[in-house]
Order: C-alpha cells, then sequence, then structure tokens
C-alpha cells in the first residue's frame, strides 16, 4: 500500500527555492560564505594584559593526520622576548592555555614573575 506524504513535496519545494540559482561561479560563491566565516573564526590575535604588561595571543589551526588543530602563541614584545607556545590541539581555547601556561612557566624560570603570581596559568589545566 502507498501512503502519499504531502509535506515530502513541500519540504523539497521550500529546499529548492531556498538554493541560490546558477550563476557563473556559484559554487564557489557557497563555498566563500563557508569557509571566510570559519577562517575569521579559526585565525585570531587579540591583545591581552598579562600581569599590567601588554601580549599578544596568536592562534592558528593547521591540518594533521587529516584532523584540524590548533596552535597558539603568546608574546609580549615590552616586556620580555619570551615565547609561549601551545600546540597539537584540536581545541582552539586548550591551545591558548597551553601558550599561556608555557609563556608563565618561562617567566618563572626566567625571574620575571614568581610561582604565586603565574599561579593561575600555571595550574589551570
Amino acid at each position: 500500500m502507498h501512503v502519499s506524504r504531502p509535506w515530502a513535496v513541500v519540504v523539497t519545494v521550500a529546499v529548492v527555492m531556498a538554493l541560490p540559482t546558477p550563476t557563473q561561479g556559484g559554487w564557489l560563491d557557497i563555498v566563500k560564505a563557508i569557509v571566510v566565516p570559519a577562517a575569521r573564526e579559526t585565525i585570531k590575535t587579540q591583545e591581552i594584559t598579562l600581569l599590567d604588561h601588554y601580549c599578544t595571543l596568536s592562534r592558528s589551526p593547521y591540518i594533521k593526520r587529516f584532523e584540524l588543530h590548533y596552535r597558539a602563541s603568546v608574546t609580549c614584545p615590552g616586556w620580555t622576548s619570551i615565547k609561549g607556545r601551545g600546540s597539537n590541539h584540536r581545541n582552539p581555547t586548550n591551545s591558548e592555555k597551553d601558550a599561556l601556561k608555557d609563556f608563565m612557566t618561562q617567566a618563572v624560570a626566567a625571574g620575571l614573575v614568581t610561582k604565586e603570581e603565574a599561579a593561575p596559568w600555571l595550574n589551570h589545566r
């Protein structure tokens, strides 16, 4: 017995109507609409303040074994030449946390900050 499904026809028509009309390079426009916003979210450089010092935190994606991973770095150009690095993370926030932890570990080793001052970054998982 065949059961009619008029809702399927309505959904199909709605989807077809919502699709962009084919134009020269139409598929490229669709790819750009997806890739450009995603790239803006994955590549990030921002100004931060660490212990009253101006610093920059940068993050970028890379491909490792067919998976998207992130690397991050922290620098404080007016304070020190130390560069904290974090990589091999599939979560962008974890790469940033790792870079901050690496920076603070190096800053403690260099005597720029005490372990107590760096504790919020060193003890963060």
